[in-house]
């Protein structure tokens, strides 16, 4: 079975898919929150190769353990798809496009969001003359926690523990940075919501 897989940025799936005349070929795409039936006009036999994981181009990896999502318009799509997958990954699973959008926003929140924070650390810590390295153990650490207890368990911190005082202390150190300030209070009540409420 011929596949043709659509690997492009998200606003471009569906009008990359209307130039495409597959016949009987498979056609899927790889995007975490574009539905499958976006492809539904190409190609009766359509559906979703999902990797789920941040890709750098400068950073090989190892396929083997990254989950891929697969969902298919049809029975043959979708085992044709699904053994594709397991070619590459042993951890390859069948997901809807409703699931696959909240795995996605899951995603976002664990590898964007917290790389983002991560870099956020590592500008606060070059304005004194610091590098990230001072704080690489500490990621380390955290993370080894979410492998292996839920992060609720695991979380620590001013805003875990409440202390009103802290807070307010590294709210006025970020005064010159009023976006970190916003992230830093948002983020502290969501904490305390999900701990003291």
């Amino acid at each position: 079975n011929d596949i043709i897989l659509i690997a492009v940025k998200d606003d471009f799936i569906e009008e990359i898919a209307a130039k495409i005349y597959p016949g009987k070929a498979i056609v899927a795409h790889t995007s975490g929150t574009i539905s499958m039936n976006v492809l539904a006009k190409c190609c009766e036999n359509h559906g979703v190769f999902y990797p789920l994981q941040t890709f750098s181009k400068t950073k090989n990896l190892d396929f083997k353990h990254i989950p891929f999502c697969i969902e298919g318009s049809n029975e043959r799509t979708f085992t044709t798809l699904f053994e594709l997958a397991s070619g590459l990954s042993e951890d390859v699973r069948s997901v809807r496009s409703d699931e696959r959008k909240i795995i996605h926003l899951a995603a976002v929140f664990a590898c964007n969001f917290s790389n983002h924070l991560y870099a956020i650390a590592d500008h606060l810590l070059s304005e004194v003359g610091q590098d990230i390295s001072i704080i690489r153990p500490l990621i380390e650490e955290t993370t080894k926690k979410a492998m292996h207890f839920r992060p609720l368990e695991g979380q620590t911190g001013p805003a875990k523990r409440n202390d009103v005082q802290v807070i307010e202390n590294q709210l006025q150190l970020l005064e010159s940075h009023p976006v970190y300030k916003d992230i830093y209070a948002l983020l502290s009540k969501s904490i305390k919501a999900m701990y003291h409420e």
